[in-house]
């Protein structure tokens, strides 16, 4: 957005001031740059700044301040001119890095652009987070289809910023421009030295195009901005943009800024009227960019209210009798800490709107997040044509999903802000990536050509692929699935790497970095999941003890549960897992006999983890009882041995053992002896080392009964059986 709506990106605009005198020296324009910078001038301001460069002011201030500048007015040519500078700086910050990628990006320099911004993420926070941006790997993503759709540019369009359609019928559009000259200096914006906006109709023509573009009639233009706007289907009012300006009074901030407002406005006859005030209207924040669900009862908008994100948010109000509900922020899914702008709600429920936030491939991308029970939860990057390295926003879509228009200010454009009219092919669909890098651990660098095979969890081959000359593969993925990597390569032993796509959605992209060691010397390795969903436990600390010389090296599992650790020829080891908030687990490993190889721990034990909740029951599942009997059989006795494990491993547990019966039999009989049961279970447990002040046992007969099958009612024995059990339960510490 090179012109007319820089304004609308960061929702800040004060009105026109005039042009000052230039000065002689380059303090004198530092100062001037400084006046119109904090007046939001950005044009004038650069001016300035550029004079006082000219000059030899090629300072740390002046340089950050051109960067600034050509950032706010879509000028990403001269801020990464700039800010290639300003980066070079001992007192640089981290957003100054982050302008820098997103300038690099806008002009479609994405490896470079992931280089610093992978910089940022670093420095921004050095004790952990994410590391890795996948600027490229998104790019390539969001480029696959270009066929999807056909874009071209529209006869409307003139050298001045031209943008922001919306529906007026299905024939006919509104739209925002720059194009009225005839008012002179005193109606230009101090942001970018253009004309102010106003709103405009055009017809649509048959091939999908624009025509006859002319004012909007009636009282909704003004001698400050207008637009955007939206329209109700039945073409009887409008609600539309335009700063705080309401009868001929203006209304300003605590700062003296002029923010957005919201306005309706009313059919009369062949133009609008009757503008009345939207009630969330603030004179400290700004409201603006309406969008009206096609059945009139919901009210879409941006807003950089308290208690958003970060930045612009965008915000529903639902329509009652005398008014409108409270603004309800969309959510994370829609929201993040930059801007999210310009909704539009398609006519099956799909919420499109621009953002600066989402992956994508430069400046504002459009986005859609199709309607669904849990609201907007996830949001898809239509991808190009339609996106590309510039500003691409303000998209609305015909009630067949299949025509429509958009704006942007790529080149090749009349000029600024541009039209674009779309016609899409086939619906959109998300798609997903595992990406990542095979390196050679031992020199610390990517590995060329080597093969990397994707496997399901089944261990059926998936897709195989050869890492490209950064070292990098890339498969496309199914969401909430598991996956095992594997990277092979002469002379190394084999790499792997495990991930889960049940959290997919709001990533679109995995990454899994894998290591390759020569193939010399002795491996332990293995994986870590969850034992009641989908998905493995990173974060848990694996320690390995050796049983000689009681030396012990630990690490922590990463995002897909996995561990390796070399370990000592003709040795014994104790490896431990521990979480908090999980069941700690010790499991024995060998490798007495070995030379070289690796140990896959997976392959010997269920690294499988339950989480620790207090009072929920863990059934003991080969736990099985004869007929009026407390012995425990030999199945049952290696069950209880599993339990005697866990319960040395976490000592600190204090359990609650529970039996059982069906309510077929005498109720006073089942209570005694399910508690004759629970006290066989204890005495199981304390003579196999448990401390008895830890174990509570206790018999419940039939009174906890899961089902329907009260005394008196017909069951089936499977019905029976259910409630037939044995378990046990944390229900406390001993701590």
């Amino acid at each position: 957005m090179k012109q007319g709506l820089r304004y609308l990106l960061l929702l800040l605009l004060l009105p026109a001031v005039s042009h000052l005198p230039a000065q002689g020296n380059a303090d004198a324009h530092v100062r001037q740059g400084d006046t119109y910078f904090s007046q939001m001038a950005y044009a004038r301001a650069m001016e300035e700044y550029q004079a006082a460069a000219d000059m030899g002011a090629v300072n740390e201030h002046v340089t950050k301040r051109l960067a600034e500048c050509a950032m706010k007015v879509g000028d990403t040519e001269s801020a990464e001119h700039w800010y290639s500078i300003v980066v070079k700086f001992l007192n640089r910050e981290p957003r100054d890095l982050y302008h820098y990628a997103e300038a690099l990006k806008s002009n479609g320099k994405y490896e470079l652009a992931e280089e610093w911004m992978d910089r940022y993420l670093v420095m921004a926070d050095p004790d952990g987070g994410p590391r890795r941006s996948n600027i490229t790997d998104f790019a390539k993503k969001f480029t696959q289809e270009l066929d999807r759709f056909t874009v071209r540019s529209v006869s409307v369009n003139t050298p001045f910023s031209d943008f922001g359609t919306t529906w007026l019928g299905e024939r006919q559009v509104a739209f925002v421009s720059a194009r009225n000259e005839t008012v002179g200096v005193q109606r230009r914006a101090a942001w970018n030295d253009e004309p102010f906006l106003d709103l405009y109709v055009a017809d649509v023509t048959a091939e999908g195009g624009l025509t006859d573009a002319r004012p909007l009639p009636g009282k909704v233009n003004s001698k400050l901005h207008e637009g955007p706007a939206t329209a109700s289907r039945d073409g009887g009012e409008l609600w539309f943009t335009r700063n705080n300006h309401f009868k001929g009074r203006t209304g300003r901030s605590q700062n003296g800024v002029n923010r957005l407002s919201i306005y309706h406005a009313s059919r009369e006859g062949d133009g609008w009227g009757g503008l009345e005030k939207f009630l969330y209207n603030n004179t400290e924040c700004s409201v603006g960019h309406p969008a009206l669900s096609p059945d009139g009862e919901r009210l879409y908008f941006a807003s950089d209210m308290p208690g958003g994100y970060g930045g612009a948010d965008l915000y529903v109000c639902v329509r009652r009798s005398g008014g409108w509900s409270e603004p309800e922020n969309l959510g994370q899914g829609v929201n993040t800490p930059e801007n999210e702008l310009f909704p539009f709600i398609a006519r099956d429920g799909t919420l499109y709107f621009a953002s600066d936030g989402h992956p994508g491939l430069g400046g504002l991308d459009i986005f859609a997040s199709p309607a669904s029970d849990q609201g907007f939860s996830v949001a898809l990057n239509v991808g190009a044509p339609v996106n590309g390295p510039r500003d691409d926003f303000a998209f609305i879509i015909d009630a067949a999903n299949e025509r429509g228009f958009f704006s942007s200010d790529r080149p090749g454009g009349a000029g600024g802000d541009d039209i674009y009219a779309f016609t899409q092919h086939r619906p959109l669909e998300q798609r997903y990536l595992c990406t990542g890098i095979v390196i050679n651990d031992e020199h610390e660098e990517p590995m060329v050509d080597v093969e990397v095979t994707l496997f399901d969890r089944t261990g059926n081959v998936v897709a195989s692929t050869t890492t490209d000359a950064r070292g990098e593969y890339s498969f496309p993925v199914k969401q909430d699935t598991e996956y095992r990597l594997v990277a092979r390569a002469e002379g190394m032993y084999d790499g792997e790497q495990h991930l889960s796509t049940e959290d997919i959605a709001r990533k679109q992209i995995l990454v899994r970095d894998i290591h390759l060691v020569p193939d010399a010397g002795v491996w332990l390795r293995g994986t870590v999941r969850h034992a009641d969903r989908l998905g493995f436990i990173e974060g848990m600390t694996v320690s390995v003890v050796n049983l000689s010389s009681f030396y012990s090296e630990a690490h922590t599992t990463g995002p897909g549960g996995d561990f390796s650790f070399r370990l000592q020829p003709n040795e014994e080891f104790e490896v431990l897992f521990e979480k908090e908030g999980f069941f700690s687990m010790s499991v024995p490993v060998s490798s007495i006999g070995m030379r070289q190889g690796i140990i896959d721990l997976n392959d010997a034990r269920d690294l499988s983890f339950d989480p620790v909740v207090l009072d929920e029951p863990i059934l003991l599942k080969h736990l099985r009882w004869a007929q009026g009997s407390a012995d425990i059989d030999r199945i049952g006795k290696t069950e209880l041995d599993q339990l005697v494990e866990r319960l040395m491993v976490n000592p600190t547990l204090r359990i609650e053992v529970s039996v059982h019966s069906d309510s077929r039999g005498d109720a006073a009989t089942d209570r005694k002896i399910t508690q004759q049961r629970a006290d066989a279970i204890k005495a199981y447990l304390t003579a196999n080392g448990v401390p008895g002040d830890r174990i509570v046992a206790k018999g419940y007969g039939s009174t906890r009964l899961l089902n329907h099958c009260v005394p008196g009612v017909e069951c089936t024995e499977e019905e029976h059986a259910e409630n037939r059990r044995s378990t046990y339960a944390v229900i406390g510490t001993t701590e």
